[in-house]
């Protein structure tokens, strides 16, 4: 991990927080990123429900920010609240807590500990469903969005050619990174990155012993905008790491094959290649079975076309004998 001097913080507007009376008494909005079901069964009073897979496309693609907008006012939040997300998997809490800090939401905390669980500190005032997104928007989300912090592709490629290269942090796995697993096209990172797990950089928020690098405005990534996201939330609110973000991530740079890239590796022409394209194949017991039953059709089928053959064969005989008899 790179250490440094602690960071001043970025923005006290988007943070991580450990209690939650004290939001609840000046107001704040629950966000509940539980799964749908769990929160419309049951959770804090008045909280509003948005799973994650509300804000996510096919294969985890991030979905249009126009439709983001349109989404947060189906949950009923106009972007002037201060809202505070809560939720059982750290990861999910951080991706929507980053998503709605990115479309404009005025402030955003994102409690630290689960809901429910060791170590919840919500789990006594569960007792009321929540708040089920509409199928229209009420109220119309007016949050003022913070496209500065969203680095795109092409911006990103051409930064990397100038002569003041910017800061990357990388927060893959060190296998990730330097391309032993592969998720992605190819494996292997973006030039320039430094590798600073999210995975690590988690556990050391956790118990209050970061140390995080003095850059300035660092650019994060990781696998995809799922994982983008939470890291930048996870460097923004939690390290106070004044970063923006490549949604993308590695998948979206390994699938241009002519952007530059170091520690590349490829996969092997087997599974890991269709895993790494996000078209796995079938195990090969499962393939061997197929051609096993269609080979069973076929000689059900050669069967009963030999028994029709030879019944026809008998009838015509029989039809000559009775002819010759009269």
């Amino acid at each position: 991990m790179l250490l440094g001097a602690a960071a001043v913080r970025a923005d006290p507007s988007f943070a991580f927080v450990h209690h939650l009376a004290p939001l609840l008494h000046r107001g704040a909005i629950v966000v509940d990123v539980r799964p749908l079901r769990d929160c419309e069964k049951q959770t804090i009073a008045g909280a509003h429900c948005l799973p994650a897979v509300e804000l996510l496309g096919p294969h985890g693609r991030l979905i249009s920010f126009r439709y983001i907008l349109w989404k947060l006012g189906t949950a009923g939040l106009s972007g002037s609240e201060e809202v505070v997300v809560v939720g059982d998997r750290p990861e999910i809490r951080e991706f929507v807590g980053g998503v709605l800090y990115l479309a404009g939401q005025r402030k955003v905390d994102i409690l630290s500990t689960p809901m429910t669980g060791r170590g919840a500190v919500a789990q006594s005032l569960l007792g009321s469903p929540g708040r089920v997104p509409g199928s229209t928007r009420d109220p119309f989300f007016q949050g003022r969005g913070r496209e500065r912090l969203i680095v795109l592709r092409g911006e990103l490629a051409r930064a990397l050619r100038g002569s003041d290269s910017p800061v990357l942090l990388d927060g893959r796995s060190v296998q990730e990174y330097w391309g032993v697993t592969i998720r992605a096209r190819y494996g292997g990172h973006i030039p320039g990155a430094r590798r600073l797990p999210a995975s690590e950089l988690r556990r050391d928020l956790k118990h209050g012993d970061s140390q995080v690098p003095p850059l300035a405005h660092p650019i994060a990534y990781a696998n995809g905008p799922f994982s983008s996201i939470a890291y930048f939330t996870l460097l923004r609110a939690g390290a106070g790491i004044a970063a923006r973000v490549y949604i993308g991530g590695w998948q979206a740079w390994a699938a241009d094959g002519a952007l530059p890239a170091d520690s590349v590796t490829y996969p092997s022409p087997s599974a890991d290649a269709a895993t790494a394209a996000g078209t796995p194949l079938p195990p090969e017991r499962h393939r061997r079975g197929d051609r096993e039953s269609i080979d069973w059709r076929v000689l059900t089928l050669l069967v009963g076309i030999g028994g029709l053959l030879l019944g026809s064969a008998g009838w015509i005989c029989c039809r000559r004998r009775h002819r010759r008899a009269h």
